[in-house]
C-alpha cells in the first residue's frame, strides 16, 4: 500500500505540474489576447478565449490521462495500452463503471487517479470562471465608459 501511495503521489505531482503549467501559460496568453481586444468587447473576442481556454484543458486532461495509463502499462496492470487508456479515462473522470478492476496490489491508484481528476476538473471550472469574469470586466467597462460618456 505505500508503494502505491507513493508512486500515485508523484504521478499526481506530475499530471498537477502539466495542468498547472497549462493553466498558467494560456492564462497569460489569454488576458493579453483580451486586453488587445478590450475595445471591441465583441462576441467573437471572447468565444475565441472560452474556446482556447475549453481546448487547452481538455487537452490538458488527455495528456494526464495518458499519463496515468501509462503507468497502469509500465506496471504490467493491463494486456494493451488502449485498454489501460480507457481504465484511466474512467478513474479520472470519477465514473467509476467497474467493469475493468485492477489488482488488488495497484488498486489504490485507481482512486488517486479519481482523486487527481477531481482537483483538474476543479482547476478547469476556476479556470473558465476566471476567463469568463474577465470578459464580463470587459463589457461592464465597455458599458460603464458608454453610459459616462452620455452623461
Amino acid at each position: 500500500m505505500l508503494l502505491s501511495l507513493l508512486i500515485g503521489t508523484g504521478t499526481i505531482a506530475l499530471t498537477m505540474g502539466v495542468q498547472i503549467f497549462a493553466v498558467v501559460v494560456m492564462v497569460n496568453y489569454l488576458f493579453s489576447y483580451l486586453n488587445k481586444h478590450s475595445s471591441q468587447g465583441s462576441f467573437r473576442a471572447d468565444g475565441v478565449a472560452l474556446s482556447i481556454v475549453l481546448t487547452v484543458m481538455f487537452v490538458g486532461h488527455i495528456v494526464q490521462i495518458f499519463i496515468w495509463a501509462i503507468l497502469f502499462q509500465l506496471l504490467n496492470e493491463f494486456g494493451d495500452f488502449s485498454t489501460a487508456f480507457y481504465h484511466s479515462t474512467v478513474n479520472f473522470a470519477s465514473l467509476g463503471y467497474g467493469d475493468i478492476v485492477m489488482s488488488e496490489r495497484w488498486r489504490l491508484l485507481g482512486a488517486l487517479e479519481a482523486c487527481n481528476g477531481v482537483l483538474m476538473f476543479g482547476l478547469t471550472a476556476g479556470t473558465l470562471l476566471t476567463v469568463m469574469n474577465k470578459a464580463f470586466s470587459r463589457h461592464q467597462d465597455r458599458f460603464r465608459k458608454i453610459s459616462d460618456d452620455e452623461h
